[in-house]
C-alpha cells in the first residue's frame, strides 16, 4: 500500500475533453431500478448509443457473466455495432450507471494508467443492495492487470466531478 497521493506520484485526471481511447458501460439488467416497467424498451436505444461510440473509439461493457455477454452482443450485433470495437468484462453490476460507480482514470506521463475507487453507496444509499457497484473500479483494474489502484475512503459518485487535468475539480 501506497501512502504517497496520486499527485504525490505524477498522477492526474485527465481533463473532460482529452482524447480518450474507450467509454465504458454497464448493461441493465431486468431487475435493477434504473428503468422499471421499461426495460423492454432500453436496448434498442442504449445500442444506438454503443454504435455511436464505437464511430470513434472502442466501448467496454460489464456484464455479469457469459450468458449476458451473448444476449448483449446478439442486440448490438442486430442493432448493426461493429463488434470488433467492443470489449467486455465479466463485472457484475447492481445498476447501469458506470460514470457513477465505475473507475475514475488517472493518467501519468512515464506510467499505465492507474484507477482511483472512490466508496459507492447509491447516491446515499437510496438503492440497495450497492455493493456488487461499489467493487467495480477494482475489478475493473483486476481485469485490465492495473496495478496502481487508489481508494481515497470517500463516498462519490463518479459523474458527480469534472476535471480540467491541471487539478480544478468542479463538483456538486
Amino acid at each position: 500500500m501506497n501512502s504517497k497521493t496520486p499527485r504525490e506520484l505524477g498522477y492526474r485526471f485527465p481533463a473532460e475533453w482529452e482524447k480518450q481511447s474507450a467509454t465504458w458501460m454497464s448493461w441493465p439488467r431486468p431487475e435493477g431500478i434504473s428503468f422499471p416497467e421499461r426495460y423492454h424498451k432500453i436496448g434498442d436505444q442504449l445500442c444506438e448509443i454503443v454504435r455511436q461510440i464505437s464511430i470513434r473509439q472502442r466501448v467496454h461493457i460489464n456484464v455479469p457473466n457469459e450468458n449476458w455477454r451473448h444476449i448483449v452482443q446478439e442486440q448490438l450485433k442486430r442493432a448493426g455495432v461493429p463488434l470488433s470495437k467492443i470489449d467486455f468484462h465479466f463485472v457484475k453490476t447492481n445498476e447501469a450507471w458506470c460514470r457513477d460507480h465505475g473507475p475514475a482514470f488517472l493518467v501519468h506521463p512515464k506510467k499505465p494508467l492507474a484507477i482511483v475507487d472512490w466508496g459507492f453507496n447509491a447516491w446515499g444509499g437510496k438503492y440497495p443492495p450497492w455493493d456488487d457497484d461499489d467493487r467495480v473500479p477494482t475489478e475493473v483494474a483486476r481485469e485490465l492487470k492495473i496495478k496502481d489502484v487508489f481508494h481515497p475512503d470517500i463516498v462519490m459518485e463518479g459523474g458527480a466531478v469534472e476535471f480540467n487535468g491541471a487539478g480544478v475539480v468542479l463538483t456538486t
